[in-house]
């Protein structure tokens, strides 16, 4: 397995951190006022226009009756109302050493576990692996911090079960071996189990601007030190961010997932678990249709007959999955088995046909192109250069070949898979052509 997938890197532009304080979990984002644009001409006298009125925000909380008691706590004490908002820019790896008990293969199987955990009869929103309950890597807030209790590895999806429609989220990180307070407002029952773990249950709602989101949850404090909180509620996002009305998951169904072993930080990993597929992305010209599971299914099913001969991948080409910019295309990255090669591969609806005559290839380049009809009507067009790539080391300099081939139906389906290599390059483009036109990698 090459470096590059054992990492599985994502790069965000942006990350939104939720704290997560005892009994209270708060997310926000700074936005600093922009500065003015520096210059050393004379200015004239501007009229400043009137500010505009921020949008109203109001939260409406269940009321806390703060000196009743609470099942299964001997005391009971006020939350504390501190509530943090920061925002990071910066790169996230699987293999962060500063949290040893997880990586990429424990991602994996923490995901699988989840998904296993959920009832028969609920199904997950079909969606980018991110936003499918796939642990992503640990934020790390820095050297400053004490590892390993500075930060969690979060997995959310939307789930379905029958009218019910809501959110998913489990976070899990290692903690101190010592359970929290009982805070008034955050648990309404607190169990102890056979094996040592202490499980808080809640079930509580809140209002922002009107709109009431009911929700629950269930932390778990295991004996090996691993905090796992799981929520969920009536929220969803497709294809617009509404309220069901009903939260498709019980609290009893919740507390099996946070119980499940495979969470903890101290189980296992079973050998050959490979890491997490990573993301990968496309476009359409038009906004193309949104792809299905079944057209997923369709469209894996046609590439699983390529023969690739000799050349063997880390991740076979019919492992399509949603692009992390939306469901109008299906996509997969994969890398060559021991060669520092990789493939990208992306299918979508809506594009229009090129015509030769629209084209204009950059001569300076360095790139040589072949535009070509075939008798349907398909276009077929092919980019084959060198590129390179500077590293964060000085004089850190790669070339590598890129070969790129793009085959675009008269439907408006578009195929485009490319292969980069620092070397010998494994996949050439009449390989890649051959897999392009596969018969079947249509969409409608």
């Amino acid at each position: 397995m090459s470096e590059r997938s054992a990492k599985a890197r994502w790069t965000d532009g942006l990350v939104v951190v939720s704290i997560v304080a005892v009994g209270i979990i708060v997310a926000g984002a700074l936005q600093a006022p922009a500065e003015p644009e520096l210059t050393t001409a004379a200015t004239s006298p501007t009229v400043e226009p009137e500010p505009t009125a921020p949008e109203e925000y109001v939260r409406v909380s269940e009321p806390v009756d703060t000196s009743a008691p609470i099942p299964g706590c001997d005391t009971v004490v006020e939350a504390d109302e501190e509530r943090f908002s920061m925002s990071f820019v910066g790169e996230r790896s699987y293999d962060n050493p500063r949290f040893p008990w997880f990586n990429g293969p424990k991602a994996t199987a923490m995901s699988d576990a989840v998904a296993s955990a959920l009832p028969d009869d609920v199904e997950l929103a079909f969606a980018a692996p991110q936003q499918s309950l796939l642990f992503g890597p640990i934020f790390d807030f820095g050297d400053g911090d004490e590892p390993p209790y500075s930060g969690s590895t979060d997995a959310w999806g939307v789930v379905d079960r029958g009218d019910a429609s809501g959110s998913v989220q489990v976070s899990v990180q290692q903690g101190p071996h010592t359970v929290p307070d009982c805070v008034a407002g955050s648990l309404d029952e607190r169990k102890t189990l056979p094996d040592g773990t202490v499980v808080d249950l809640l079930d509580t709602w809140a209002e922002i601007n009107g709109v009431r989101t009911i929700s629950r949850s269930v932390q778990a404090y295991t004996t090996d030190g691993t905090w796992i909180h799981v929520s969920a509620d009536d929220r969803t996002n497709t294809p617009e961010p509404a309220n069901s009305g009903e939260i498709p998951l019980t609290l009893p169904e919740l507390e099996l997932i946070a119980t499940e072993p495979a969470l903890r930080v101290s189980t296992p990993v079973p050998p050959g678990t490979p890491p997490p597929s990573e993301g990968c992305s496309g476009y359409t010209e038009n906004g193309g249709p949104d792809l299905t599971r079944e057209d997923q299914q369709r469209l894996n099913s046609a590439l699983a007959s390529v023969d690739l001969g000799a050349v063997a991948l880390d991740r076979k080409l019919d492992t399509l999955q949603p692009s992390d910019m939306g469901l109008d295309t299906l996509c997969m990255a994969s890398n060559v088995v021991g060669a520092d090669e990789t493939l990208q591969l992306s299918i979508a609806g809506g594009h229009n046909v090129p015509v030769e005559d629209e084209i204009r290839p950059d001569p300076y380049s360095g790139t040589q192109d072949t535009f070509r009809s075939l008798a349907d009507g398909t276009v077929v067009q092919t980019s084959a250069g060198y590129y390179g790539v500077t590293g964060e080391g000085d004089g850190d300099y790669q070339q590598r070949s890129s070969n790129t081939v793009t085959v675009t139906r008269p439907g408006g389906t578009r195929v485009q898979i490319s292969a980069s290599s620092a070397g010998y390059q494994s996949l050439s483009i009449e390989m890649l052509e051959s897999i392009a036109l596969t018969p079947g990698l249509e969409v409608s």
